[in-house]
């Protein structure tokens, strides 16, 4: 529904197909992928139906293999950073919680309905279509999710709505949910998956705005009650938001028995590898022996290749890893000349910026503060006072 409608308000149909065409490419299951459109009428409304024309051997695949496939589509389509994150991002979590509810880990636990050609179609046919309205970046709000009511049967038996997996992300994600107005599923795996991987805000109401574009889309069964549509509306919000969010993963794992000279050796190393974060707490584990907890904080793709780090550096036998939300002020770095001691220096100077493009917040980069101290033989931290006073004129903070 999502997609339909993204379709309905603008988006591109060509390019979706373009990388709805990867799938069977790299699916050995999938044999083709068919996107069509139509126009739906539902209790006397106008909206997008998309039938995606799926061609597929059904059998279950495990979900590391159905990750590989996912990098493999992102890889060969050229898609923008933020869509091809978004699609690896979704299907990972999708994956995650799958292995959660089953009590497996990732490379024990083989995929049913989420493991279908369809999710790959919906994930990347958002990511392709959000990637045509130039909308990643954007502040994206919605409403609570809708989930439905009743019981729905799939591969595991009969269970009532909202399934197992829908339950645990929105719970994960402080996703706010309804109950009804029906008694079917309403929400999907996928779909709130996606959300969660889309969303900056949840709110009740819609944001003060001007409306420039409104699509539907149509989902495939016919409710008694009332149309069975998505609405999608595009436009300008008229406030103006101070931060933006975005999803993380943090990684940690549990030492005792690991000296401190490697856990600073595996600190600087994550952190050389691309970790934004990496840092060290002190802990009391099993029969009461003391040791250290290794924390990370990354990009969820990066979080494979810095969990190997962990292992290899550290000797640790497993690694934890969890999505959190966090908000961020928009960040850059600019080269300014001081005078100190009479000589001429360049110094980094890190800027903190809302969304309004206000400074609000001015730090020196402490690297070369060390620098210019050890070379005119003041403190590091006189250096920094003498060198926040010369760029405070440049670089005005609001009151």
């Amino acid at each position: 529904m999502l997609l339909a409608a993204l379709i309905d308000a603008g988006a591109n149909i060509q390019a979706i197909r373009d990388k709805l065409h990867l799938i069977p490419v790299h699916y050995s299951r999938c044999k083709s992928i068919n996107l069509k459109t139509e126009t739906v009428l539902t209790h006397g409304f106008r909206s997008c139906g998309i039938d995606l024309g799926i061609s597929e051997e059904y059998h279950d695949i495990s979900a590391n293999q159905f990750l590989s496939v996912t990098e493999q589509i992102m890889q060969s389509s050229n898609l923008s950073k933020q869509a091809a994150d978004f699609a690896l991002n979704s299907v990972r979590m999708l994956v995650e919680v799958e292995s959660q509810l089953h009590g497996a880990s990732v490379s024990e636990t083989h995929l049913h309905e989420a493991g279908s050609a369809d999710t790959l179609a919906d994930v990347f046919g958002v990511a392709a279509a959000m990637d045509s309205l130039n909308l990643f970046g954007s502040d994206i709000i919605s409403t609570p999710v809708a989930v439905g009511g009743g019981h729905v049967k799939f591969s595991h038996g009969t269970l009532s709505i909202p399934a197992p997996a829908v339950m645990e992300m929105v719970r994960r994600f402080q996703i706010p949910i309804l109950g009804g107005p029906t008694t079917v599923e309403l929400a999907t795996p996928t779909g709130v998956v996606m959300l969660a991987n889309l969303v900056n805000e949840f709110s009740s109401v819609y944001p003060a705005m001007i409306a420039e574009k409104v699509g539907y889309g149509s989902g495939k069964m016919t409710l008694d009650s009332s149309p069975n549509f998505l609405r999608v509306v595009l436009g300008t919000r008229l406030e103006t938001p101070q931060r933006a969010k975005e999803t993380v993963q943090v990684l940690e794992t549990n030492l005792d028995d690991v000296s401190g000279e490697i856990v600073s050796h595996a600190v600087q190393g994550l952190i050389e590898a691309g970790a934004k974060d990496a840092w060290v707490t002190f802990g009391l584990f099993k029969k009461n022996r003391p040791g250290q907890i290794l924390h990370v904080l990354c990009d969820p793709q990066d979080s494979a290749k810095l969990s190997r780090i962990m292992i290899e550096e550290t000797g640790t036998l497993g690694v934890r890893q969890q999505f959190w939300q966090r908000l961020t002020l928009s960040r850059e770095v600019q080269s300014v000349s001081v005078q100190i001691s009479g000589k001429a220096f360049e110094v980094r100077i890190k800027l903190a910026r809302d969304a309004t493009g206000n400074i609000i917040r001015v730090k020196p980069e402490f690297d070369d503060v060390r620098a210019i101290a050890k070379e005119v033989g003041l403190p590091a931290r006189r250096v920094e006072e003498i060198v926040s006073v010369q760029v405070s004129g440049k670089y005005q903070r609001p009151e």
